[in-house]
């Protein structure tokens, strides 16, 4: 199976890849066709133009890249049990034991798994079992829950909006450079409640207190921003100098800006017995105030009144924002003398950098949250030191779930007009898998339907019948700027919820967040969000599924069983058929995310994609790959849609955007993943820990071959064996068991 092979004597890898996509893969995805047998699961590569079911149809996707039919001209014979399901093939033990694991883990099937698997279907749950415990599951799950809970999106824009301010442009860490303070912030957001639901299913919490839970992980920047958000309220009918303090006020009334000394460190700066508390420095002072105007080395300012001629920060009301602006988004805001327009610095400043350390984005532990009792305070959001230490947080607003979560709230905003509709839907699409199909219900009125909106008999009318009543639940508990609803009359809205064959009424979203809990459908629309990450479409309705839900709400919502069961079941194994034809799953390619999870645990580089890394803290190989693979489709979701954004079939973008990944890992990651080993050592871990193939894998020898081929064939046109070995790796990392799962 010796592929084509020119001159190499200069050619780069680059090179090496073109003449991979030419020839090299084609060896490589024929040696998983042919050793697959009748019953395999996919006979091609991924992209590849696979055989046609009986009606004609083809099965396989869109087409190999050059034109060509990958079926080594046979006719497609699907064996007697597949030719009853709407499948190629079924698939193998080992193909449905390798896509579980890799989805879950990204680690390739030991062998001694596929021979317990090949030998006894039975084995599969328990191996489940054990992959659920591996830490590699956590970041893989975490990925998953980050899509799923839609708290991805937040931005500069959106940060700003939950304060209650116009967006401006933030410090970042200089010493070493980092990325700005809104995206480290945003990047926590994003991660904070998929960590939380990995520690709910670690620790076997039930699963529906996803909805209910007052804890989330989080880290000390994420605390300081919570506990600041909970005491800068700002009212439904904002206006940029409307807000309510409720637990700073007058904690600052004197506040000195430095305009030659270096910044006093966090420490100083907010013990209220140190000469430096609530000292800045402020580089405007000298920059833009004239020397007319009397500027002193220090600046002293009384933020308890406005006294013609002397100092003040902006609008004195508004000093908390200013310190936390200050502290942890590295600003100070313009100094002026009261009324002498002459004499102002004309905009905000920079401290250098937020007097935040790094590590209080990094720190995550979990934090429980607590209205404060009568006489007590919430906590204070410039107490950083405290906070470090701490895992409780005094907070007025009501927590419920992902419900209330900073990174829901600032994926989808909220204004006077919308008034909080688009969040409830996206809460529907989020807890029970549906939205608003615009029937309407004939046995039920509310005055909370908007007529300007939808008039009863119009077109609207069916969505907004059940809409606007059920959006009240969060009007009643949060203003447009998700402050706590301080306006009485909206305090009071009862939420009426009638959906899914459920109603029932209560004030405010924690009563929203129980009727979701116990909602009926919140089991079954959690099993097709999985089944959507393993198969990339939904799993059919019927027995097998009823099932698996039924399993799941038995062991008191342990999402570990759910994992377990529908994994473990022909919806994804793809073992038999079901419901009259209904198979339920399929190979597909690798999401972005999983690709890059399974390279980093594969060849033991960490993050290799930096899906998790800021590019400013990312090395020169993460940054280079992430560029590569920011084209390769990856689980997403959309306002108002139910079912997630997934692409599970491969096109010529995709997969020259997965080769040029698979080139730069070779080329820049090879050293990392292989150090010293010796070439047989290292063409050994690219067919069992790239391509996935154990020992006892059937292709596994035929694959080790092709490899050894190549570089034999490399090395004989004048290239070293390293590149030679590189280009290995590439074709490795481009095999079909990892570009897909399940092949």
């Amino acid at each position: 199976m010796n592929a084509p092979i020119r001159a190499l004597s200069t050619v780069s890898l680059r090179t090496l890849r073109g003449i991979a996509a030419l020839g090299l893969l084609a060896g490589v995805a024929g040696c998983y066709e042919g050793l697959q047998g009748s019953d395999a699961a996919v006979d091609t590569e991924p992209g590849a133009s696979g055989p046609t079911s009986p009606s004609g149809e083809d099965t396989a996707g869109e087409g190999s890249d050059d034109g060509s039919s990958s079926g080594g001209g046979q006719d497609w014979d699907p064996g007697p049990a597949a030719a009853e399901c709407n499948l190629d093939e079924l698939l193998t033990p080992g193909a449905s034991a390798s896509k579980i694991k890799t989805l879950l883990t990204g680690l390739p099937l030991e062998d001694a798994e596929l021979q317990a698997v090949t030998a006894d279907d039975a084995a599969l749950p328990d191996l489940i079992d054990s992959w659920l415990l591996l830490p590699q599951t956590d970041e893989a799950l975490e990925r998953f829950f980050m899509t799923a809970f839609q708290g991805t999106s937040g931005n500069n824009e959106s940060l700003f909006h939950l304060v209650g301010v116009p967006a401006v442009g933030v410090s970042a860490f200089e010493n070493p450079r980092s990325a700005r303070v809104d995206a480290m912030l945003n990047k926590n957001f994003a991660e904070s409640f998929a960590k939380t639901a990995v520690s709910f299913v670690r620790d076997g919490v039930p699963f529906h207190e996803v909805l209910t839970t007052d804890t989330y992980m989080m880290t000390t920047a994420m605390m300081v921003f919570m506990a600041f958000n909970d005491d800068y309220i700002v009212a439904d009918d904002h206006t940029y100098f409307d807000q309510t303090w409720r637990t700073t006020n007058n904690h600052f009334p004197t506040v000195r800006l430095l305009r030659d000394a270096a910044q006093p460190p966090l420490e100083e700066v907010i013990d209220p017995n140190h000469p430096n508390y609530m000292t800045f420095y402020s580089s405007k002072i000298s920059e833009e105030i004239g020397d007319g105007c009397g500027v002193g080395p220090v600046i002293t300012v009384n933020t308890t009144q406005q006294v013609p001629g002397e100092w003040e920060i902006g609008n004195t009301s508004k000093i908390a924002y200013y310190i936390f602006d200050a502290m942890v988004l590295g600003r100070v805001e313009n100094v002026r003398r009261y009324q002498d327009p002459n004499c102002t610095s004309g905009g905000a400043g920079s401290v250098g950098e937020p007097l935040l350390a790094r590590s209080d984005f990094t720190d995550w532990r979990p934090v429980t949250m607590s209205q404060p009792g009568v006489g007590e305070d919430a906590t204070y959001f410039y107490e950083v030191l405290d906070l470090r230490a701490s895992n409780e947080l005094k907070l007025h607003a009501e927590k419920a779930g992902f419900l209330t979560h900073p990174g829901f709230l600032s994926t989808w905003l909220t204004n006077e007009d919308n008034s909080m509709r688009v969040i409830i839907n996206q809460a529907l699409i989020v807890a029970l898998g549906g939205s608003f199909d615009g029937e309407t219900v004939t046995d039920f009125t509310s005055e909370a339907i908007n007529a300007d909106h939808a008039a009863p008999g119009t077109e609207c009318f069916g969505c907004h019948q059940q809409l606007d009543p059920m959006r009240d639940f969060y009007r009643a508990s949060f203003s447009n700027h998700y402050s706590q609803q301080l306006d009485p009359e909206r305090a009071e809205l009862q939420g009426e919820f009638i959906f899914g064959e459920v109603q029932a009424s209560g004030v405010g979203v924690g009563a929203l967040a129980e009727i979701l809990a116990q909602h009926p459908d919140f089991p079954g629309a959690w099993a097709q969000k999985l089944c959507w990450f393993a198969n990339g479409e939904a799993c059919p309705e019927g027995e097998e599924l009823d099932r698996v839900v039924d399993a799941f709400i038995g062991a008191d919502y342990d999402f570990k069983v759910l994992v377990r069961e529908l994994f473990s079941s022909p919806l994804v194994t793809g073992s038999e058929c079901l419901d009259e034809g209904q198979s339920g799953t399929r190979a597909m390619i690798t999401r972005r995310s999983t690709f890059c999870h399974e390279m980093s645990v594969r060849l033991g580089i960490d993050d290799i994609c930096a899906l998790g890394t800021h590019l400013e803290d990312a090395t020169s190989l993460q940054r280079d790959v992430a560029t590569a693979a920011a084209s390769i489709p990856d689980d997403a979701f959309s306002r108002s849609v139910v079912e997630p954004i997934i692409i599970a079939e491969t096109g010529l973008f995709t997969r020259a955007n997965r080769e040029a990944a698979c080139d730069i890992v070779a080329q820049d990651g090879f050293a990392l993943a292989f150090g010293e080993l010796s070439r047989d050592e290292v063409l050994d871990a690219l067919v069992a820990r790239v391509m996935g193939l154990p020992a006892s894998d059937e292709r596994h020898d035929a694959a080790r071959d092709i490899l050894d081929d190549h570089v034999t064939d490399a090395v004989a046109a004048g290239e070293t064996e390293l590149v030679a070995l590189q280009s290995a790796m590439a074709l490795a990392c481009m095999a079909p068991g990892s570009t897909g799962v399940g092949f």
